[in-house]
């Protein structure tokens, strides 16, 4: 039996290079040029691979930098601004590494409605940290804070703006006021006087603000505050004009300080004036005097001024003070009562409402017992 024919295991095809002469160069396996390819594809799958995470490692850097947000800086971003605007003031200032992909983001995110003010951001931010600075709206303004009390004279006022507000004079805020450019509410045409106009109150004011911005402030309270408790109203409800009835506070003010008690004594001065009593109210004596300290003896009493209180009849001409919104409130809407006196009979500060002359001597004992009178 003829032993099997055993086959050669198979090897690649071997290709012979001849050069023009016919002699041999070299020896060529297909197998090998199959390999190299497959080194060949190998590597261009490498090198593209390292492109593309180049790639994206720069453009994640466009958006994002390398490392920590560094130390603040403050921009201020102007009124009208685009967000592309922005974007270049941010990247040229440090704050972000490229503009054009910051406004693409934002577009992307659908941001974009930023406030115009003042902000503080970090450099070396990525975009989406800057953005959300943004996003957080502007710092407060720098403020300056001032307290006007209830009570005080125009002219008390003025010195007080002036000791509390650097910057700020007497003589600006006189001039401010008699400029005309400081806009008021419920005085008459032909009234100059600024007394009752200016609402007492602790403020906040934009830092370096002028004796204008100051007064008009005030007297915007003022008006916001009196038009809240219906002084447009004033002679519809009661017969009197807006600027009556703030004298008519302004008395209340400097009468008692006791807040359930100013309505009362709304009432006292509403039913004098409705009987044509000379009013008798002794704050206006001194505000007629123009000093506070004065000693209220007989020729102060009875002196002859529109300011008189013993001599006139009805109100004073202007207001007497800076009344507060309790008094405010107190002389737009009275007590109805029959009362037409009323004498501190208390140390607080309370004090006893008579309707007949005989009621008010009995308290008026009682104030002098106690050495209130």
């Amino acid at each position: 039996m003829t032993a099997p024919t055993q086959t050669p295991p198979a090897e690649p095809p071997v290709e012979l290079d001849w050069d023009e002469e016919d002699e041999f160069v070299r020896v060529r396996h297909a197998g090998w040029r199959i390999g190299g390819g497959l080194l060949s594809a190998v590597l261009i799958l490498f090198v593209g691979y390292t492109a593309i995470s180049a790639g994206k490692n720069w453009f994640d850097r466009q958006l994002d930098p390398v490392g920590e947000p560094g130390d603040p800086i403050d921009l201020n971003v102007a009124s009208g601004a685009t967000t592309s605007d922005i974007a270049a003031q941010l990247a040229e200032n440090g704050v972000i590494p490229n503009s054009t992909f910051f406004r693409y983001f934002a577009e992307w995110n659908d941001e974009g409605n930023f406030q115009a003010g003042d902000y503080t951001f970090y450099l070396n931010s990525s975009a989406e940290e800057a953005i959300a600075v943004l996003n957080d709206g502007p710092k407060p303004p720098e403020v300056d804070q001032f307290i006007v009390r209830e009570g005080l004279w125009t002219t008390e006022i003025v010195s007080e703006l002036a000791r509390q507000l650097n910057g700020i004079t007497e003589a600006q805020l006189n001039a401010a006021l008699s400029s005309g450019q400081v806009a008021t509410r419920y005085r008459p045409e032909n009234e100059t006087s600024w007394e009752g106009l200016l609402f007492p109150d602790t403020y906040e004011i934009t830092k370096g603000a002028t004796a204008d911005q100051v007064l008009q402030r005030m007297s915007d309270e003022f008006a916001r505050v009196t038009g809240g408790l219906g002084y447009g109203g004033a002679e519809t409800k009661l017969g009197y004009s807006a600027y009556e009835v703030l004298i008519v506070a302004s008395m209340i003010e400097a009468e008692t300080r006791q807040d359930e008690e100013r309505p009362l004594v709304a009432s006292v001065i509403y039913n004098r004036i409705r009987e044509q009593w000379i009013m008798g109210i002794d704050a206006t004596c001194i505000y007629g005097a123009g000093d506070r300290d004065v000693e209220l003896t007989r020729s102060v009493l009875d002196q002859e001024s529109p300011y008189g209180c013993r001599t006139v009849r009805g109100l004073p001409p202007t207001p007497i003070n800076s009344p507060g919104r309790a008094s405010l409130e107190a002389a737009i809407n009275p007590a109805e009562t029959d009362y037409f006196y009323y004498v501190l009979t208390d140390p607080q500060g309370f004090h006893t409402f008579a309707e007949t002359e005989q009621e008010f001597i009995e308290a008026r004992e009682v104030c002098r017992d106690l050495g209130l009178c």
